[in-house]
């Protein structure tokens, strides 16, 4: 070799001109690569590019922020976090390489970045000024992964976090952005022109230095080429490496989609070397059929030319074993220097242990929604049995009218209103709050229902025995842990003399007849559960109410409830409105001008706590006359004649115990008596009903043992039973009934008819129009097919005795009121019978029955009884004997003590 070189060196020296020529050609590669330095100012470049890429980065980030807000598609919105955390990265990989002064310098086909510094223009923008990018971008990234890790059904418009991001972090950030992207500029333009400037001073350079030391070139050349080759070995080796160590599955496919590259944890996953797969099929060899054909799309489309980039695919992935991997492929295309494709490169992620995660997750969610779905049944029952437990939001106690309205915020609520009347005279209202809602506060209202039961009965009539009684309940029961604010009154009707006591609730107001001004009644007391030493006999104040003066009771949830802006509703808002509205002397209006107030407060009527409102007026003097009795001396008999002479006023008392003698047809009053409540009405002179026993029917108010129907046909009918179960029941039951009917052989047919146009009538009813939650909000359409709850009854009964016909249906509603009632049937008198037009199917059960009998415990039972003489015929334009009895909420069968 040394003599190689030594016959070179001397054929040099023997051709001068030759030399020459070569170092003229040396002199001009040296410059070729000169130029070729400039491109490497491509790294200038690239940086330029970087910083600007930047700003683009931080506005997508935002826009994808956005988008991700209106966003349900739970695939999409995996979509938007997936963009979201890849801009972050390259945002935060950027920063980093940028604050570092990294260069980036070709080398080969990639650029490729080496450590350098900071100019001091970029320092003063990054560290030194008075707003620094470097804090500005730390900031940003943080509040944007705060952001990112919210659900989109956190994230809202009006996150204040996000409207930081938007609008203070972001144009800050991008405005600093922008001057250092300027000054990367100005960097890159000043060395592309010092790179120029020393590419022709190189070049000077190396033709003077060439022919200076042309014959010395030769040796450092080889050496060059010598690194050169050894660098490039060092170079695969770490590509080599790389491929090898990376915990992804790299499969690199030829143009036939076949095996060329297969790194090691391929194999280590796969089960097979890279030798035994090499030239093998990959779709045949990995992927089953049903996945092959998205895959195989994708890899023609990229092997063509037409697609270069894609999205990840998942498929399952088939190893040695015959066991199925999930894998995620991200794949990319290997080209050469002019971009054709040479290599379909996949990058596999296995994902088989998240999908079995995943699995995991989904079946304990499913067992969370069963969990849910039941935790909510029992939620809806108790919502259900509370709102039972609570009386009819019209009030209509002796010497007291008014109206109720209790909004919960939850399915159970903790608020609790109530009133019963004892001795015909007395009328005790309250109404409580307990601390907090949902089904522990919905516990205590039960309590408190449980401890008021014994004082109804026991005819407790002081609010102050009231309170204390409920006191030591409610001690019991909660053990402190919950309290129960109370107001309780009580009106003497006669008098009307009022005693009110306080267990620490919001004061109530009282407006005087003649009055302006709504003023407080105060008294004082701590609340219910609090101490067992409280007595609340002693902190009870008397007062005198005159017929006409207003009283208003509350719950604290109407003034505390805040309007959007956080302003609550409060007690000057409240007084304002009682006393704007003085005059007004419907208390349903007045408690709707007050929840109107409330609703456009608050910008809606989705409320943070239970509201309850009770609105009452004192309407009259209840005489010593009216008060009850056990027998039928309690009645209170209105003759024709007198009713028909004028305006006469109905005694406030129980309309149980007021019954209407009709001399003759009293259809034409229908009116009046909806108006009066009169809703008790006997022909005085009717055969069927001296019958059926005239004090019989007087005493009707009066419950027996057994239901209506056979109370009303005593000794021993013929009679059939049916159990309802589901809506389908009805047309089964029906076909029996007209068979047993007919099968008796000797029941007119009009008779027959009749019974069945009711018997329709009044099973839609109770399958339909009476199931109705405390609002009067009906549970079920129309139509609606169904299976009864456990709970729910209808129940129908059919009795045939001694010439008498009875039809009886049950239901466990109790939702029909008299004033419903007699509104319907006095609009059907009126205005005619029209088909589907309310209170037709009512007046028809009155026109087509000899006798009529509705007996109702509000939320509890419905009862109605048809009765028909079957020897006489139907006669719709008779004005049958009607008797609608509506037992208050605590009207028992036995008197109460006064």
């Amino acid at each position: 070799m040394q003599e190689l070189f030594r016959r070179f060196i001397g054929r040099i020296a023997d051709q001068y001109a030759t030399v020459l020529l070569v170092l003229g050609a040396v002199a001009t590669v040296t410059y070729m690569v000169l130029i070729t330095d400039i491109r490497s100012q491509e790294g200038n470049a690239r940086l330029v590019k970087m910083s600007t890429e930047q700003g683009q980065l931080v506005e997508d980030i935002n826009l994808l922020l956005i988008e991700k807000i209106y966003l349900t598609d739970a695939n999409e919105i995996r979509r938007i976090d997936a963009k979201i955390i890849s801009n972050l990265t390259q945002i935060d990989q950027n920063h980093a390489s940028l604050i570092a002064g990294d260069r980036y310098i070709r080398e080969g086909d990639r650029l490729v970045h080496v450590p350098g510094t900071l100019s001091q223009d970029l320092r003063l923008i990054y560290f030194d000024n008075p707003k620094p990018l470097d804090p500005q971008m730390r900031t940003y990234l943080t509040t944007v992964r705060d952001l990112y890790r919210r659900s989109a059904t956190h994230l809202t418009p009006d996150d204040p976090e996000l409207k930081t991001l938007l609008y203070t972090l972001s144009p800050r950030l991008l405005e600093e952005i922008g001057k250092a992207s300027s000054i990367y500029q100005r960097q890159s333009e000043m060395m592309i022109g010092i790179t120029a400037s020393k590419q022709h001073m190189m070049f000077a350079i190396s033709l003077a230095s060439l022919i200076m030391v042309g014959t010395l070139l030769l040796q450092p050349l080889v050496l060059k080429l010598k690194d050169s080759a050894v660098k490039m070995r060092q170079e695969k080796a770490f590509a080599d490496n790389v491929i090898n160590t990376t915990q992804a599955l790299i499969i690199g496919l030829d143009a036939n989609a076949q095996v060329v590259l297969f790194n090691h944890y391929a194999e280590e996953n796969s089960g097979w070397s890279e030798e035994e797969i090499k030239g093998h099929d990959f779709f045949e060899q990995f992927i089953p059929a049903h996945d092959q054909t998205e895959l195989r799309k994708l890899f023609a489309d990229m092997m063509s030319g037409e697609v270069q980039y894609a999205d990840s695919i998942e498929t399952l992935m088939r190893i040695s074993t015959g066991d199925l991997l999930n894998i995620i492929w991200n794949p990319t295309i290997i080209t050469d220097s002019h971009g054709t494709p040479l290599m379909f490169l996949a990058t596999g992620l296995d994902i088989t242990e998240r999908k079995e995660a995943e699995l995991q997750v989904k079946q304990a969610n499913a067992e969370l929604a069963q969990l849910s779905d039941r935790l909510q049944g029992e939620v809806n029952l108790a919502a259900t049995l509370q709102r039972s437990i609570l009386p009819q939001p019209i009030i209509a106690l002796p010497g007291l009218a008014g109206v109720a309205n209790l909004l919960t915020s939850s399915e159970v609520g903790g608020d609790y209103y109530d009133y019963y009347k004892v001795g015909g005279h007395h009328s005790i209202l309250f109404i409580g709050d307990v601390s907090g809602h949902g089904v522990a506060a919905g516990t205590m209202v039960g309590a408190a229902k449980a401890g008021v039961y014994p004082l109804i009965h026991e005819g407790f009539t002081n609010p102050g025995e009231i309170l204390n009684s409920l006191n030591i309940n409610m001690q019991a029961t909660a053990q402190q842990s919950l309290l129960m604010t109370m107001a309780c009154l009580s009106l003497d009707a006669r008098s009307g003399r009022l005693v009110f006591a306080n267990a620490g609730h919001v004061l109530p107001y009282l407006l005087r007849k003649d009055a302006q001004h709504w003023e407080m009644i105060e008294a004082s007391g701590l609340p219910l559960g609090k101490s067992l030493d409280s007595d609340y006999l002693q902190s009870a104040v008397e007062m005198t109410l005159n017929v006409g003066d207003k009283l208003f009771l509350y719950t604290d949830g109407l003034v505390e409830e805040e309007s959007p802006s956080g302003e609550p509703f409060g007690y000057d808002r409240l007084e304002f409105l009682l006393n704007a509205n003085y005059d007004v002397e419907d208390p349903e209006e007045l408690r709707n001008i007050l929840m109107d107030a409330l609703r456009v407060h608050c910008r809606g009527t989705a409320y943070t706590d239970d509201i309850t409102i009770v609105v009452i007026s004192h309407t009259d003097r209840v005489s010593q006359s009216a008060q009850t009795n056990t027998d039928v001396s309690d009645i209170i008999r209105i003759s024709e004649g007198f009713y028909r002479q004028g305006e006469h006023p109905i005694p406030r008392i129980s309309k149980e115990y007021v019954v209407f003698l009709a001399e003759q047809g009293y259809s034409d009053l229908l009116t009046r008596f909806s108006q009066d409540g009169i809703c008790r009405i006997l022909p005085k002179n009717d055969d069927f009903c001296q019958r059926l026993g005239w004090e019989h029917l007087l005493n009707q108010h009066h419950e027996s043992a057994d239901d209506d129907l056979y109370a009303l046909m005593p000794g021993q009918p013929q009679y059939r039973q049916f159990h309802l179960t589901h809506t389908e029941d009805k047309a089964f039951i029906t076909e029996e009934i007209f068979s047993w009917l007919n099968d008796q052989g000797n029941l007119p047919k009009d008779h027959i008819e009749a019974l069945m146009v009711i018997l329709d009538e009044m099973t839609e009813n109770s399958l339909y129009a009476a199931p109705r939650d405390g609002k009067g909000v009906a549970y079920y359409s129309k139509g609606e097919s169904r299976e009864l709850s456990a709970h729910e009854e209808v129940r129908i009964d059919i009795a045939l005795a001694d010439g008498l016909l009875g039809l009886m249906i049950t239901d466990n509603w109790g939702t029909l009121t008299p004033g419903v009632f007699l509104r319907n049937i006095a609009h059907a008198m009126e205005n005619g019978v029209e088909a589907g037009v309310g209170g037709v199917g009512l007046y028809m059960m009155w026109r087509l029955s000899d006798y009529l009998q509705i007996r109702v415990h509000p939320q509890k039972r419905t009862q109605v009884t048809t009765l028909w003489d079957v020897n006489n015929p139907i006669d719709m334009a008779v004005d049958s004997g009607i008797q609608f009895i509506y037992h208050t909420e605590y009207e028992a069968a036995y008197p109460v003590g006064a």
